[in-house]
């Protein structure tokens, strides 16, 4: 058996849903992409899996969030323009800084000034690795990150690091992706992205992708289309 196959074969599981709809019975039968994020330092690895052309098998593993996720999603329902994110610690970053002056100001004193004294010396120390700490808390904390969300309700999905410009590998992983949304969404009408989207939504709160409060307000948005009415 192939190395596809047998990811294909150990993604069975885990794509199938609760039940609910005809979609939740999803048969993997080819891989189009493959691509991981790895973030050694701050815990955090993000695959992505597409296949059928139109599914995307998402996993989450991070050092923070012991609930590790493991999602598919109907791309023909994802918008192809994500929101861009940025969080940045400045609390930690300012702590940092803080700590840093501080311990050189103490080591200047303790070691040449006319007070020089050991203590002064071993608390500048214990601030100079205080500021250092805090500037690693800092950088694993500040990120920077695509949100895809859906095409009509605009309800949060998955997200992906947002690398720096210049990754090739990176780019052409975002590119390929956008071409399966297009390529999925330009193959249904109006009217089937709306009724999809809202069975998709459906799928993914049951499963705890979503919360409730956050599908009923696609709900509304959807069923307040002008497109939705006119069936």
């Amino acid at each position: 058996m192939s190395d596809e196959a047998d990811q294909i074969q150990g993604m069975t599981e885990i794509t199938l849903s609760s039940g609910l709809d005809d979609d939740t019975q999803v048969k993997p039968k080819h891989i189009n992409i493959e691509y991981v994020q790895e973030q050694r330092f701050k815990g955090v690895t993000r695959r992505f899996m597409v296949f059928n052309d139109t599914q995307l098998y998402y996993t989450l593993r991070s050092f923070r969030n012991k609930d590790n996720k493991k999602q598919r999603f109907n791309l023909n329902y994802v918008n192809t323009q994500p929101d861009r994110a940025c969080f940045v610690a400045w609390r930690w970053l300012s702590t940092a800084i803080a700590a840093l002056v501080w311990s050189i100001v103490l080591l200047y004193v303790g070691l040449f000034s006319p007070y020089q004294a050991d203590y002064i010396v071993i608390v500048g120390v214990l601030m100079g690795t205080a500021g250092l700490l805090s500037m690693a808390v800092f950088y694993y904390r500040t990120q920077e990150k695509l949100i895809y969300k859906s095409y009509i309700a605009n309800i949060p999905l998955f997200e992906v690091s947002n690398f720096k410009a210049g990754n090739k590998e990176f780019e052409k992983f975002i590119a390929r992706l956008t071409d399966h949304i297009e390529q999925g969404q330009a193959a249904i009408s109006m009217q089937q992205r709306l009724a999809g989207e809202l069975k998709e939504l459906r799928r993914i709160r049951d499963e705890g992708a979503i919360t409730n409060e956050q599908y009923e307000t696609a709900r509304g948005i959807i069923f307040k289309h002008e497109a939705y009415r006119a069936r």
